[in-house]
């Protein structure tokens, strides 16, 4: 079967290996028809992220399940299916509290598409083998079209945690979103406003972006970041810049939310000071992914939110090294 590779920074190709298998009763083996690139992979393909080649890129995809295990219930040859990224077991206590990006079985950090703990593969690739395939997997719903929900299993859940719940706190605070990094940020505009957000304002650099987000609703702002843009109870910052990052936290509402993603790869000084005096509460991480896939995608299904603006392009899956080369924010690969 073949793989795609990230070899150095706008170099990909395609490689031969042999076809993974059902290891475990609770293993499937799935088929990407939809994959896409998440932010870090568009900073990983643009040598702006600390990630050296070779490696088998790509967390992101809906897939058609080929086989399953014995032991697997949910799940069945054909059904469509949208992978989680996270590798994790179903049964530690982080797994089974919603936490499945902070495996106790195999370690914070485990995934697909990034070299490191253990080889799972890419989603650019012709079959995956997925472990503990009834909690990895979310049945993607009726009537829901695979390439526009591509990055249902990471970016798109991502934009929902980063809001929704808060605004469920919160109804109808206002949201400011730092842009940049990539899709991240969207989704959040995205979910803000269809979660009744009484404002976002949508900051970047990157009129594409820009453009996307007032379709959106949002109130959008080009240009860098100032030292503060106002003070709001929701703060998302996706910018990958520290400039970005402290503007995030100086304008964040006391007892306020900061939540980070973003490709910040080292240090950044914090506001402490300020931060304590505002009482400001911070989140980074790689967010939840799972269990928050299902709830993004009832959004969808319903048409309360419509991640379709966020594509960049729908092209063969074939071309993918050509495509992902080229860098673009959302860009979907798909097959038959």
């Amino acid at each position: 079967m073949r793989e795609l590779l990230f070899l150095a920074p706008g170099r990909l190709r395609w490689r031969e290996r042999a076809e993974p298998h059902i290891l475990a009763q609770s293993d499937a083996l799935v088929r990407p028809i939809a994959a896409t690139t998440c932010d870090l992979d568009r900073l990983i393909i643009r040598g702006e992220a600390p990630f050296r080649g070779p490696f088998a890129i790509g967390h992101e995809c809906v897939a058609e399940v080929v086989a399953v295990g014995e032991a697997v219930t949910g799940f069945r040859p054909g059904d469509r299916v949208v992978v989680n990224w996270h590798i994790s077991c179903g049964s530690c206590h982080h797994c089974t509290t919603r936490r499945p990006n902070a495996c106790l079985t195999h370690q914070p950090g485990a995934m697909y598409g990034l070299p490191g703990l253990g080889d799972w593969g890419g989603m650019f690739s012709d079959l995956l083998r997925v472990v503990e395939a009834d909690v990895a997997l979310t049945p993607l719903p009726a009537g829901v079209d695979p390439a526009i929900v591509a990055s249902a299993g990471d970016n798109i859940p991502f934009g929902w945690e980063f809001t929704i719940p808060h605004l469920a706190e919160t109804p109808g605070a206002e949201v400011l979103v730092m842009g940049g990094c990539g899709s991240i940020a969207l989704y959040a505009v995205m979910f803000a406003r269809a979660g009744g957000a009484a404002r976002v304002e949508y900051r970047d650099t990157d009129r594409g972006r820009l453009e996307i987000a007032a379709r959106y609703g949002a109130d959008v702002v080009e240009g860098p970041p100032p030292r503060r843009a106002g003070e709001f109870p929701i703060v998302v910052d996706a910018s990958a810049d520290e400039a970005a990052l402290k503007c995030a936290l100086r304008s964040v509402a006391p007892e306020g939310i900061v939540s980070s993603v973003g490709g910040h790869f080292g240090d950044v000084s914090m506001p402490l000071f300020k931060m304590y005096q505002r009482g400001v509460r911070f989140y980074t991480g790689r967010g939840r992914g799972g269990p928050n896939v299902a709830e993004a995608l009832e959004w969808v299904a319903k048409g309360l939110a419509d991640p379709a603006p966020v594509v960049s392009c729908i092209a063969p899956f074939d071309d993918a090294p050509a495509v992902l080369a080229e860098g673009l924010t959302k860009p979907v690969l798909v097959r038959d």
